[in-house]
């Protein structure tokens, strides 16, 4: 059930690009999710974004940070009561740009994160509050794949703290990443078969049966919730393949994973891939409730509005 509100919001990502067209991008698509169920404006850096400063807005979300984006303080100074929001799934981004901009001129913000602050960059003296809520599950059905592929993949940049678990598998399992990244899984010592990155809004991660799921030793003892890709591979119909140390992150999180889907070598990861290891109980419905709870949480948060007996328990 929606709840409309009369309360004036603007959502600011931080993806900068060429023009005002949608973009494939995660947090892009995050705060388009969030902009339609607020009911809001959505900005970002293109060429155009700062020739007409609207004002009047009751509270300002920005989705996401980077350094280099090019949407102009002048919209938040337009709005001097709104409050002010940042939603953040990475533990090491600090602020944006321009939100750190009005910290420095005096106002103060709520952080919704899916992690605690203690492992977060953000400075916390500009922070009011810090909600945890599990954002990574916004990415869950806003796109669906079912083209019953075949193998394992790991996908993503180089990580120093996963460094040990690149080691252990990527000898086994192909590597989809930018071709900027080889030499650093390379200087490991580790060699492994690199495929382009992956389009996985348009199917490219479908084209697998098997995802391998690893995390970073921070996270082992910070809780984050399941991370993006374990929502990405449910889109894409493919089976995470967990390796042992997620273990605490995975019980954590309260889906039904089967011990099948934990690993703890190459060896088995390719056993499971042949078995055709597949999902337990009911993990995408699972998935659906979750990310529902989210949004309604999301609306309470930003709006204040939204009816107590409409919010997850």
């Amino acid at each position: 059930m929606r709840v409309e509100s009369d309360k004036r919001v603007l959502v600011i990502d931080s993806h900068k690009s060429s023009s005002d067209v949608p973009a494939n991008n995660l947090h892009w698509q995050n705060a388009r999710l969030i902009a339609d169920n607020l009911n809001a404006d959505l900005i970002w850096s293109y060429p155009t974004v700062n020739d007409e400063i609207k004002s009047g807005y009751d509270a300002i979300v920005f989705v996401h940070a980077s350094h280099y984006a090019y949407t102009d303080y002048a919209w938040v100074d337009a709005s001097p009561s709104a409050r002010l929001f940042y939603v953040t799934n990475e533990y090491n981004l600090g602020e944006p740009r321009t939100l750190w901009m009005a910290a420095k001129n005096g106002r103060r913000y709520t952080v919704i994160a899916n992690h605690p602050a203690e492992i977060s960059k953000v400075v916390k003296k500009y922070v009011d509050d810090w909600v945890i809520v599990n954002l990574n599950t916004l990415v869950f059905g806003q796109y669906r794949h079912t083209l019953k592929g075949a193998g394992c993949v790991y996908y993503g940049s180089y990580r120093d703290n996963r460094a040990s678990y690149f080691k252990k598998y990527l000898s086994h399992v192909p590597l989809s990443t930018h071709v900027k990244n080889i030499p650093k899984f390379t200087s490991l010592g580790v060699f492994p078969m690199v495929t382009p990155r992956l389009d996985i809004q348009r199917g490219d991660l479908a084209k697998y049966s098997h995802s391998l799921y690893i995390e970073d030793t921070v996270t082992h003892d910070n809780y984050n919730f399941l991370a993006n890709r374990f929502y990405e591979a449910l889109n894409s119909d493919v089976v995470c393949l967990f390796d042992r140390s997620c273990e605490r992150t995975v019980r954590l999180s309260s889906y039904p994973i089967v011990d099948d889907l934990f690993v703890d070598s190459g060896k088995d990861v390719l056993d499971r891939v042949a078995s055709k290891v597949q999902w337990g109980a009911d993990v995408l419905g699972t998935a659906a409730q979750e990310r529902d709870d989210v949004i309604r949480s999301l609306r309470k948060i930003v709006l204040g509005d939204y009816p107590d007996w409409l919010l997850p328990q």
